[in-house]
């Protein structure tokens, strides 16, 4: 079963999870996490990111680093600032559990999170002299300019 996410702002809507997770129990049982709601990046910040990616790419390749793909670029960049988590793997065979540390996923940032590691990008390239231009017409620039006001 893939992981699910439910949202309960009401009593009712949270009786209703209960009785679900109830009916459905699993034979190891659940495992949940419990935290307030908070919308995910957006798409558009989520392309920022891609485009920062290129970007900085581009600039290292320009100077010799050549292995630098936007690819890397993003794994290095995740490594630097958001860190790694557990996650659990499952042997398809036997069914064993294992756990490792992997990059954490900026697919599970909020809107928040996902501005912060954006401003921490932005700050790191133009310390190594990469100036990333922000679009005007951009998620994270509006949340920004709310921000501001």
């Amino acid at each position: 079963m893939s992981n699910q996410h439910w949202r309960a702002q009401t009593r009712e809507q949270l009786q209703q999870c209960f009785r679900f997770l109830a009916q459905s129990m699993p034979e190891k049982g659940w495992r949940i996490e419990w935290k307030p709601w908070r919308d995910v990046r957006s798409l558009s910040q989520n392309a920022f990111q891609h485009v920062i990616y290129e970007e900085i790419s581009q600039y290292l390749i320009s100077r010799g680093r050549k292995d630098c793909s936007p690819e890397w670029v993003k794994d290095m960049l995740k490594n630097k600032f958001l860190g790694w988590v557990d996650k659990e793997f499952v042997d398809i065979k036997t069914g064993e559990i294992t756990i490792h540390q992997v990059l954490r996923s900026t697919k599970g940032l909020d809107i928040g999170e996902a501005n912060h590691y954006i401003d921490q990008i932005l700050a790191w390239s133009a310390d190594i002299g990469c100036d990333i231009k922000i679009p005007t017409m951009c998620d994270y620039r509006h949340y920004k300019e709310a921000q501001a006001a």
